[in-house]
């Protein structure tokens, strides 16, 4: 206790003044949203060249795990695209893909963010959907020149249109915030009848996904009077705690359709 007073005593104006510059820096950001856009530009770059470091250092001395890793990730993207060539190879020139490893990840937060080593040089913007071999990643939310930070689906702010595959009705993936293996369907009513084990996949509206992407299958369901839709929970199809490459889907035809939707609010 003595050591811990003697040490403020000694560094008690260093210490203001470091709290006084926080405090400063700070209000300047808060008030200026064009410098903070910036400020945050940046520390999301220095964060991506950190994390591709520690990832790069982990993969040196893992090298015979990580080629088996690319190997069965090479394996299982080439199965997405042949099982799903109606969605996704219509016409080659429409979806491309921008495959990046992913550098950090969270899963245990309210809200959580995926960074990959891929950026605005690279073609990738903010709103282009992400997914992996086994489904729905989530949105990107900003990017740098070499890196791009998405909000995984295991986000509140995070809303992804669905359809029931088997009846086509609609609704709303969300992420109440507890368990990473599972997520919650919104806006299905009452009155559709579904079962357990049912699939749930994107539904094509939005300009993000394309339809038919494999999200998760339903575990729990019961009707709420009160809303009028079911309560569902789901299974997730994918292991967020588990996942080492991500896919930005770059549609052609979606530019064109937001686009054309555009000329509405003219």
């Amino acid at each position: 206790m003595q050591n811990l007073i003697r040490f403020f005593r000694m560094y008690n104006v260093l210490i203001i003044f470091l709290l006084l510059q926080t405090y400063s820096i700070n209000l300047y950001l808060n008030k200026n949203s064009f410098q903070n856009s910036l400020f945050i530009n940046h520390v999301n770059n220095y964060k991506g060249k950190l994390y591709s470091i520690s990832n790069n250092i982990s993969d040196y001395f893992n090298l015979k795990d990580i080629n088996k890793q690319l190997l069965e990730e090479n394996n299982k993207l080439y199965n997405l695209l042949s099982s799903q060539k109606s969605i996704f190879l219509q016409n080659e020139k429409e979806t491309k893909f921008i495959s990046g490893k992913i550098v950090n990840n969270s899963v245990n937060k309210r809200d959580n963010f995926i960074t990959i080593d891929k950026g605005k040089k690279h073609g990738i913007s903010a709103g282009m959907g992400v997914i992996c071999e086994s489904g729905v990643l989530g949105i990107v939310h900003s990017t740098t020149e070499n890196y791009s930070l998405i909000i995984s689906i295991l986000n509140k702010e995070s809303a992804i249109s669905i359809s029931l595959k088997r009846q086509n009705n609609y609704g709303s993936l969300k992420w109440n915030g507890f368990n990473y293996k599972k997520a919650n369907i919104e806006s299905i009513p009452n009155h559709v009848k579904i079962q357990f084990g049912d699939t749930i996949i994107t539904n094509g509206y939005s300009t993000i996904f394309p339809a038919g992407i494999n999200i998760g299958t339903i575990d729990n369901f019961k009707k709420n009077d009160k809303t009028g839709n079911q309560d569902i929970t789901i299974n997730l199809f994918t292991d967020f705690n588990n996942i080492k490459y991500a896919y930005i889907v770059n549609s052609e035809q979606s530019k064109e359709q937001l686009n054309l939707e555009s000329l509405i609010n003219e």
